[in-house]
C-alpha cells in the first residue's frame, strides 16, 4: 500500500484581492491560503488570537488532515486549540 504525502501549497498570491480586502476592512493582519488535496486552509492572525479554517466542499475533512494542519501551523500544540468540526468546515482558534 503507498503511503500519501500531504503538502500544504501556499497559494495566497492566487487570492490577492481577497486577501487585501480583509486586511484592509478587518483587524487581521496576516493572510496565508493553502490548498492541501482538494481542501482550502486559510490561517488569519489577529491581534488577540490566530484562526485556521479548513474547507472543502465535496466532502468532510478527515482526522488525518487535520492532525498535519495543526501539527504544520500550530507547531503540534493542540492543547491551546479551540477546535470546531461541522464535518466539511473546521474551525482552529488559539489565543495568541
Amino acid at each position: 500500500m503507498a503511503t500519501l504525502m500531504m503538502t500544504l501549497i501556499d497559494v495566497t498570491k492566487s487570492h490577492a484581492y481577497q486577501v487585501q480586502r480583509v486586511l484592509a476592512e478587518t483587524p487581521v493582519h496576516f493572510i496565508k491560503v493553502y490548498t492541501l488535496g482538494n481542501s482550502r486552509v486559510v490561517y488569519k492572525k489577529k491581534e488577540a488570537f490566530s484562526e485556521v479554517v479548513i474547507s472543502n466542499k465535496l466532502r468532510d475533512i478527515t482526522e488525518k488532515e487535520l492532525a498535519f494542519v495543526i501539527k504544520k501551523l500550530f507547531d503540534n500544540n493542540s492543547d491551546s486549540l479551540d477546535i470546531t468540526n461541522q464535518g466539511s468546515v473546521i474551525d482552529i482558534t488559539q489565543a495568541n
